[in-house]
């Protein structure tokens, strides 16, 4: 791999980062973090090519976050974006998909399908 892929969790829990990153690392792929949605407007995102977005942050601002980076000339067609949430109603999936998501991941979710998930997106990026 020339250069590693940059990816920027958003999510209010530590521990969900650190599991990215965790998986992520050895397969290329640097794993930064951000907690909350007001941190996460002083990040300059071009810098990484995918986000993944807990739709619940900072009060359910998930959908509003996947909105923005999607609607930026800067970032819409270099930033992919996986929602994740602990909610599987069909509701929710279509909401995040139709917000701009490329993907999407139910909480807990299993490492394996996680890192598989991330890979799916980043090959349908474009070059």
């Amino acid at each position: 791999m020339e250069s590693r892929a940059k990816i920027l969790v958003v999510d209010s829990d530590p521990c969900v980062s650190e599991l990215i990153r965790s998986h992520c690392d050895s397969d290329g792929i640097t794993v930064n973090a951000c907690f909350n949605a007001d941190d996460l407007y002083s990040i300059n995102l071009v810098d990484y090519a995918m986000l993944i977005v807990d739709l619940a942050i900072d009060d359910n601002q998930g959908l509003n976050i996947i909105e923005q980076v999607k609607q930026s000339k800067s970032t819409a067609s270099r930033v992919s974006v996986i929602a994740c949430s602990t909610k599987m109603s069909p509701s929710t999936i279509i909401n995040a998909l139709n917000a701009g998501a490329d993907d999407y991941l139910l909480k807990p979710f299993s490492p394996r399908e996680m890192v598989a998930r991330i890979h799916s997106v980043l090959r349908r990026r474009p070059a």
